[in-house]
């Protein structure tokens, strides 16, 4: 009777560390580079897709997903959660301007050393 018990107590245990354990998310930095349909005639704001693109970063920082963004030189990045890396590139490969080319991408596993130095 006693090791039934102690089963039906560590069960339920044993079932929310794998759920907390599954639901871990990592960071990611993402590298946008204007890809080949980047018409270097047109401002940003004439660009096709560049509004949904605005957009969809913006849901991404809304749902908090977003952690970090920042452009260095022609490059665009931004750190986000994710479960893992392909789940963070399928997220971002969700976003139309990359799909069409406006953009591409380079996603890596984001790990500072330095945590909440940027203000």
């Amino acid at each position: 009777m006693m090791r039934l018990l102690f089963l039906f107590l560590l069960v339920p245990m044993l079932v929310t560390g794998q759920e907390t354990d599954d639901k871990k998310e990592s960071l990611f930095v993402v590298l946008y580079t204007v890809g080949e349909n980047w018409d270097t005639e047109k401002s940003p704001n004439e660009q096709p897709y560049f509004k949904d693109h605005s957009a969809f970063l913006k849901k991404l920082r809304n749902d908090t997903i977003i952690t970090l963004g920042a452009r260095y030189a022609d490059t665009g990045m931004i750190v986000l959660k994710a479960p893992n890396l392909d789940a963070a590139k399928k997220l971002v490969n969700s976003d139309i301007a990359v799909q069409h080319h406006l953009f591409n991408v380079e996603v890596h596993a984001f790990a500072p050393f330095y945590k909440g130095c940027i203000e």
